[in-house]
Order: C-alpha cells, then structure tokens, then sequence
C-alpha cells in the first residue's frame, strides 16, 4: 500500500502540470481562433474564402471554419507535451511525428498563400492596365474590320488581356506548388509553362510576318491596280467576254487576287513559324496548289477570248450561221471547262472519262447524220473520190 501511494502521490505533479497544459491549450487556442477570426474580419476575406467552397456547418460561414481550423491546430500542438506528462508515449509519439511535419509544413504553406496572393493582385493588376492600352491602339477596330459584333467581355482587347491574366495565375499556380513540394502536380504545369514561353516568341514572330504581309499586300495590290489601270487593262475585259463590263473593273480583280495570294503566303509562312506540323501541312499543300488555281484563271480566261473571238468573225461572215457561231461558242466553252477541272485536280479521272464520252458521241452523231441522214450525199461524194483516184491511176500508168 505505501508503494502503490508512493506512486499515486509521484504521478500527481504530472497530473496536476498535464491539467494545467491541457487549460492552457484551451485558452491558447481559443484566443488563436478569435485573433484570427477578428482578423479575417477586418480584411473581409469571407468573399474570397467562400470562393474556396469551404464552410461551417453550423454558422455556414469560412471564416468560422478557418478558426475553428486554428483552434485545432493550436490544441493539438500542446497534445503531445500532454500525453508525455502522463507518460502515454506510445500514443504522444505519433502525434508528435504528424504535428512536426505540419510545423515543419507551414512556412511552405505560408510562402504558397503569400506568392499566390501577390500573383493574384499583380496579374488583375495587369488585366486592368491592358484593356485600356489594347483598346487605345485600336486592337478592336481588327475585328469591327472582318465583321465580327462583339461585347465588352468577348473583344479582343478583353479576350488578350485575359489570356495574359490566365497564363500569369498559372506561373503563380506552379510556383505555389513548388514551395508546397508538390511534384506530382508541379512537374507536369511546369512543362505547360515552359511550352506556354517557348511557344510565345513564335507566336509573336508568326504575328509580326502576317501584319507585315497584309501591309505589303496591301499597298503591292494598289500599285499594282494604278499601273494596270493606266496600261488599259480594263477595256481588255471588254475583249475576252465580248460584252460591255463598264460596272467590272479587270485591274481591280487582278490587283485584289494578287493581295489575296500574298497574304495567303506570308499567312503560311507565319505558320511555318509556329512550327506546328498539321498547320504547316494545310498551309503547305494551300501555298502548292496556287499555281494551279492560276493556271486555270488564265486558260479559262484564253477560252473566253477565243470563244468570244470565233463567234464574232463568224457572225461577220456569216450573218446567217448565229446558230453556228452560238454552238462553236459552247464547245469551246466546254473544251475550257474541263481543261480548267483536268488542271485543277478536280476529278481527273471523271472528267476524262466524260470528255472521252462526249467526243464519241459526236463521232456516232455524225457518222449516223452522214450515213443516214445524208446517204444520197454521202454516195454521190464517195463515187466521186472513187472516179478521181481511177482517174489518177490511169494517168501514171500511161506516164510509165
């Protein structure tokens, strides 16, 4: 009995100092939670906090959530020194591995919240700035030019400052996860990142070719329209389709197609820049298949003039052969047409088959009329070549 109270008595000041730890956890605690609360308060950070999708049960508010976080954190930091004054280390010790990782895990989580706090002001900062400074260059005015309506949140001024909001959080976002030692998360944003500014020169680059190119389209495809208005290319319009075209003007077609084709070049070689492979392919087999599409402007332009040609002298000659000249038109017409498809790739086979077609049709159609149709004709002429080529013998013979 003295050793059993030997002991009691020995365990009391343990007793006694694990009471007065576990009032001052308590009271230490509490007082974390209002400080914190109060300070939340003060810097209205509800509105912020609530974004997080974290609330109280109970008050349904984040603040109180946050404190009642604290409270937890600060009571369980004393836990262990309390579980020690009753030599209860079996179970102190793993509280005391977990709370020293957590302490240990707090200046990262600080330094996390302070670098996305700051991020988070500096990139609304910058959003805020480039929306005036865009809309000041009259980076809108491209898009009122190719007809695009548009509000306040989808202009392009507002669409680029926000894409360099949202590429400023996510450098935040990779930096907080590198102080939180994150690397599962870490690395693969990481890579977004340097991908993201290893892309950016290019895509400047690529910008810088394309405006370039549509302003020396531009004024290539004004000189170009002066200097063949002034060697009357218009009136020649006039003489291919053999009909007034005072409303067309020819320098200005050709001038539009030549500042077309321009920024389509510097359009693909801009894409060439960014150097991705499905565009630099599209951009590749668009820039090859220009000269095609010229090539068929012009025979198709030749077909016209020669078509138009043929039926004005044979009208001149023939007043009566309207119907002739109108028929002659058409084949030509049609010979152009499918020249045109067989050089623009459209259908080779098709088109050749038909043309085939259409030529042994009219082979038919004319042997059927000649044979036919014109029998009478068609003897009376064979029996002449027949009588002429005996005629012809019969004089080499009598020569020998």
């Amino acid at each position: 009995m003295e050793q059993f109270i030997r002991d009691i008595v020995s365990r009391v000041p343990d007793i006694l100092m694990a009471i007065i730890l576990l009032v001052v956890a308590f009271i230490v605690a509490m007082l974390a939670k209002k400080l914190v609360v109060k300070l939340l308060k003060a810097v209205k950070a509800e509105k912020f906090l609530s974004k997080l999708g974290v609330k109280d049960t109970v008050t349904n508010s984040s603040i109180e959530f946050i404190g009642k976080l604290v409270y937890f954190v600060v009571f369980l930091l004393f836990l262990p020194a309390v579980l020690d004054m009753l030599d209860m280390r079996s179970v102190s010790s793993p509280i005391t591995n977990m709370v020293s990782s957590f302490v240990d895990f707090i200046p990262k989580l600080v330094a996390a919240g302070i670098i996305i706090a700051v991020g988070l002001f500096i990139a609304n900062i910058v959003r805020d700035l480039l929306v005036p400074v865009l809309k000041a260059v009259k980076v809108d005015a491209i898009q009122e030019k190719a007809g695009i309506t548009a509000t306040e949140s989808t202009s392009f001024s507002s669409i680029i400052a926000n894409v360099i909001y949202g590429i400023i959080v996510l450098v935040v976002i990779t930096s907080a996860l590198d102080q939180l030692d994150i690397y599962a998360i870490s690395g693969p944003a990481n890579q977004i990142v340097a991908s993201i500014f290893a892309i950016i020169p290019k895509v400047l680059a690529a910008i810088v070719i394309i405006a370039a190119g549509i302003f020396i389209a531009k004024l290539v495809a004004k000189l170009l329209e002066n200097l063949l208005a002034g060697v009357g290319t218009d009136s020649l319009l006039e003489k291919i389709t053999g009909s007034d075209c005072k409303k067309v003007s020819l320098s200005k077609v050709i001038s539009e197609v030549v500042k077309y084709v321009l920024v389509i070049i510097f359009l693909v070689q801009g894409i060439n820049v960014l150097n991705l492979p499905v565009l630099t392919g599209i951009g590749t087999s668009i820039i090859s298949y220009l000269p095609a599409v010229l090539a068929a402007v012009i025979i198709f332009a030749i077909g016209m003039f020669a078509a138009n040609t043929l039926e004005t002298i044979i009208v001149k000659k023939f007043p009566n052969a309207k119907a002739s000249a109108l028929i002659a038109k058409i084949a030509i017409y049609v010979f152009v047409a499918f020249i045109c498809l067989n050089q623009l790739g459209v259908a080779i086979a098709i088109v050749e088959k038909t043309f085939i077609l259409i030529i042994a049709a009219l082979c038919v159609a004319f042997a059927v009329a000649f044979g036919i149709g014109g029998r009478n004709f068609a003897a009376n002429t064979l029996e002449k070549l027949e009588k002429k080529i005996d005629g012809d013998v019969t004089e080499e013979t009598t020569e020998e």
